[in-house]
């Protein structure tokens, strides 16, 4: 039960750090006129979505193997954490560490 508590703890954390870093990607892809760079901040922002939907189930149930929650949502916030830091780089906007919020 407390694994469970401090890896949603800890995930909220890094998410915050990464949501930090997504607005500033989002503001900055609103002002370029290249609907690539627009629709890839759709779609982390609705995987920020699915990762937070996820980590609250996970709290609110609290399953007894909760191992195919936290891989499934380990792979969303590693793919959410590359899709941010790959866009960041071609917008030229810097994204905070999120590691370093946990």
């Amino acid at each position: 039960m407390n694994d469970v508590k401090d890896y949603c703890d800890n995930s909220y954390k890094r998410l915050i750090g990464l949501k930090a870093g997504l607005y500033d990607v989002i503001v900055k892809a609103e002002e370029v006129s290249d609907s690539t760079h627009a629709e890839s901040a759709k779609q982390l922002k609705s995987l920020v979505d699915s990762i937070e939907e996820g980590l609250e189930e996970l709290k609110n149930q609290c399953p007894a193997d909760w191992t195919p929650n936290k891989k499934r949502l380990d792979e969303n916030m590693a793919r959410l954490s590359q899709t941010l830091e790959e866009l960041a780089d071609k917008l030229q906007v810097t994204v905070p560490d999120s590691t370093a919020w946990i």
